[in-house]
């Protein structure tokens, strides 16, 4: 059934049926009477509202694709860290609430890849956790619909595209003052070099600058490089921790770390505190529970999506990157106060 089908069935113009059922054309008026016998067609006709053909009429995709940046694995739903589900729940949000719908793509799809960014079928593309390889580079510079990037600084894509980051450094700060009042002096960070990311960057930098605030020497030895295979990880706790306490850059390192810990007799937190990034109900599963930088992921997702459909929109004065403060939530894997301060 179509509108002038609906039309026909209660005598009046297609005009006044897309008055009634689109809420469309606001300078017609429609009486009472004849909405609801425009109403009362429809029903009996059985029409709906095909969305799909009335956005290609007025020439506009009501859809969000959501990617990562080639290079980095796709996250899962069901198990370990909840990072991609909390960023998409907020990106799902931003998304219903402006009735725009949301396409999770693995890739950009076409004949070409990079057509995709191009083609009509999205009216902006979402990026998250991308890495500044040359092909991501590639495709953002053949992009020609708006875009926005979650987790980057507007700074490494040369402002060309608008970002949405946690305050990085700032978090990773109260990690370190929180361990320094539990008595800890012998602080190291875990990276996996094979998993780099501007994100890690910022986290590491800000590691040194808080250390360096509050007097504490960083040396090589105490940035610790437990790439994903972890065998250097049980290298380190087979030998015994050089350090009492261990902020990781992600969750799910600080995970295995707590979870590898056991095997080799190392207690957490009483003889190893654990600190990780994120802060998603992961953390609670976690025995000990897992103290943790909260990153607003929630937010950061919602503000992404908000931003990019304001764009689509062509609002003037949008910010080319927004800065989201962190939260730190204490649990069990840093719930123990060391006896021997050592102060300097």
């Amino acid at each position: 059934m179509t509108l002038k089908d609906v039309a026909r069935r209660a005598n009046v113009s297609p005009v006044v049926v897309s008055k009634v059922l689109h809420g469309k054309l606001d300078g017609i008026r429609v009486s009472a009477a004849t909405a609801e016998r425009v109403r009362e067609a429809a029903r009996e006709l059985d029409y709906h509202v095909n969305v799909w053909a009335r956005n290609f009429r007025a020439q506009r995709a009501m859809m969000i694709g959501v990617l990562n940046g080639r290079g980095i694995d796709r996250p899962l739903f069901s198990t370990g860290p909840r990072y991609f589900a909390t960023l998409l729940d907020g990106i799902v949000e931003g998304a219903f609430k402006h009735d725009y719908s949301v396409a999770l793509c693995p890739q950009l799809l076409g004949g070409n890849p990079l057509d995709a960014v191009s083609d009509g079928r999205f009216a902006g593309l979402l990026w998250y956790s991308i890495a500044p390889s040359q092909t991501n580079l590639e495709a953002l510079e053949a992009c020609t619909v708006p875009s926005v990037i979650a987790h980057a600084r507007a700074s490494t894509f040369g402002n060309r595209h608008a970002t949405v980051i946690c305050d990085n450094a700032q978090g990773i700060g109260l990690a370190i003052t929180h361990l320094i009042d539990r008595g800890h002096r012998r602080i190291a960070f875990a990276t996996e070099s094979d998993a780099q990311n501007v994100e890690t960057e910022e986290r590491l930098e800000g590691y040194r600058q808080y250390m360096r605030k509050h007097g504490l020497p960083v040396q090589d030895a105490d940035i610790l490089d437990f790439e994903r295979n972890r065998n250097e990880l049980h290298r380190y706790l087979e030998q015994g921790p050089r350090h009492t306490a261990i902020v990781a850059h992600a969750d799910g390192l600080a995970a295995d770390i707590i979870r590898l810990a056991s095997e080799y007799g190392v207690r957490v937190p009483q003889d190893l505190a654990v600190i990780g990034f994120d802060s998603t109900e992961f953390c609670d599963e976690l025995r000990p529970t897992l103290t943790s930088v909260s990153q607003p992921l929630y937010d950061i997702g919602k503000s992404a999506v908000e931003l990019l459909i304001s764009m689509v929109d062509s609002s003037p004065g949008q910010p080319i990157e927004i800065l989201k403060p962190c939260g730190l939530d204490i649990r069990e894997s840093t719930d123990f106060v060391r006896s021997e301060v050592v102060h300097g």
